[in-house]
C-alpha cells in the first residue's frame, strides 16, 4: 500500500480506496464476506488505485475490515504468475448520534498534499468524518495527479474514519480528466453527484463543473458542463421529491463551488437562473449547513449575508486556502444542534483567521 486506505461514502455504500505502488489485485473482507475490486468478474491489477464497494450496513456493524492484496508477478493469458496474499486489518468507526460532530472541510489543496494532511489533522482522533471538497489535485494532467487525494485522506483518517469526496472545477482540466471517475469515489454509474449518509448525518454532493461558460478559450472545446448541470438538476429534483433526507437530523450540502454567490467578475457569472433554482430546491431539503471552497477565502455566513446572492437556506461555510507553496488551510468544524463553529486551521499549526461561530436556524 502506498498509504493508509480511505473509506469514502457514496449513497448506501462505502468505497474502500487503496492506493498501491506495485501491480496487484485487491479485495476487502468484512464480516466474513469478500468484496473484490473487479470489472465484470475480472480482478483489476494494472491501476495504482483499488476500490472495493462495501454495503454501509455491513461495515458499520463489523467496525473493522481486512485489506487483502496479491502481487502480480506477470499477468498472462494463461497461467499468470502471482505472489502470496498480504493482509492488514483496519478498525473502522462509523458516525454515531451525539451532541456535536467534529469534521473537516478540506478544499483547494492543489496538490500540496503534505501541507493539506497537516491542516486537515486538526481534530486528531476526535475527527468524526472528513470532507474532501474539490481541487485537491492541481489539475488532471495525468492520472498520477489523483494520488494527492489519497495522500491526504489516508494519513488524516488512517483508514478508520469515513470520508466524502466532491469534485472541483480544476479537476476537469487535463488529459486525465475524463478518467477521474475511475480514480475517485462516484456512483456505480460514474456520476460525481450523489447523496450519502453517515449515521444520523445525511448529505448531498453537488458538482457545478467548470466556473466559466463552456465556450471559454481556457477549456479548448473540451467540456459540456451546461448539459451536465441540466442532467444534475433532474437528480436534485428527484432527491427533493423522494424526501429521504427527512429521516436525518443533520443535513449537509457539499459543493466545491458556493453556487449561491454571484462573483462580481463577469466571466464567472454563469447559469444564474439555474443556480437560483438550485438554491430554491436545496432550501426545500432544509439543510443544516452548506460546505464549499473554490474562492480561496475563509468565511462562515448566515442566509442573506454578503455572499448570498440568491437567498440560499441554510448558511454556508467556505474553507479554502490562499495559494502559497507548502501551505494550506482547512475548516475544522464543530456542529451542534444550535450552532456551528469553524476554526480555520493552517498547516503551520496555527490559524489563518479568527474562529467563526454562527447560530443555526
Amino acid at each position: 500500500m502506498m498509504t493508509y486506505p480511505s473509506v469514502y461514502a457514496v449513497e448506501d455504500e462505502y468505497l474502500v480506496c487503496v492506493p498501491v505502488d506495485a501491480e496487484c489485485t485487491m479485495w476487502v473482507e468484512v464480516g466474513g464476506k469478500s468484496y473484490f475490486d473487479h470489472s465484470n468478474g475480472i480482478l483489476r491489477s494494472a491501476k495504482y488505485l483499488h476500490i472495493a464497494r462495501v454495503p454501509m450496513v455491513a461495515l458499520d456493524e463489523a467496525r473493522s475490515y481486512k485489506v487483502c492484496l496479491r502481487r502480480i508477478i506477470e499477468r498472462k493469458a494463461y497461467f499468470s504468475e502471482c505472489g502470496g496474499i498480504e493482509e492488514r486489518v483496519f478498525e473502522f468507526r462509523p458516525v454515531a448520534e451525539k451532541a456535536e460532530y467534529k469534521f473537516v472541510n478540506l478544499a483547494d489543496s492543489h496538490s500540496r498534499h503534505e501541507a493539506a494532511a497537516r491542516s486537515g489533522s486538526f481534530f486528531g482522533d476526535d475527527l468524526d468524518f472528513l470532507i474532501m471538497n474539490g481541487d485537491v489535485p492541481e489539475c488532471s494532467e495525468s492520472v498520477d495527479m489523483f494520488k494527492a487525494i489519497y495522500l491526504i485522506s489516508g494519513p488524516i483518517t488512517k483508514g478508520r474514519i469515513p470520508c466524502v469526496f466532491s469534485r472541483g472545477n480544476h479537476d476537469l482540466r487535463g488529459v486525465g480528466a475524463d478518467m477521474l471517475a475511475d480514480y475517485t469515489p462516484t456512483t456505480r454509474a460514474g456520476e460525481s453527484y450523489f447523496t450519502f449518509h453517515l449515521g444520523p448525518v445525511w448529505g448531498i454532493v453537488i458538482d457545478c463543473g467548470e466556473d466559466k461558460v463552456d465556450e471559454c478559450n481556457e477549456y479548448g472545446h473540451t467540456v459540456c458542463c451546461e448539459v451536465f448541470r441540466e442532467e444534475e438538476e433532474a437528480f436534485i429534483r428527484r432527491v427533493v421529491s423522494r424526501k429521504a433526507y427527512k429521516r436525518y437530523p443533520v443535513r449537509l450540502v457539499v459543493s466545491h463551488m458556493p453556487f449561491n454567490y454571484l462573483i462580481p467578475d463577469k466571466q464567472f457569472q454563469i447559469e444564474i437562473k439555474r443556480y437560483k433554482r438550485w438554491c430554491r430546491l436545496v432550501g426545500r431539503m432544509k439543510p443544516t449547513l452548506m460546505l464549499s471552497g473554490h474562492l480561496h477565502e475563509c468565511y462562515t455566513e448566515a442566509p442573506g449575508g454578503a455572499h448570498d446572492s440568491y437567498g440560499l437556506q441554510p448558511g454556508v461555510a467556505v474553507c479554502s486556502s490562499y495559494v502559497r507553496d507548502q501551505y494550506h488551510v482547512s475548516g475544522a468544524i464543530t456542529l451542534s444542534k444550535d450552532a456551528v463553529r469553524v476554526r480555520y486551521a493552517d498547516s503551520d499549526g496555527g490559524f489563518f483567521a479568527p474562529d467563526d461561530e454562527m447560530p443555526l436556524v
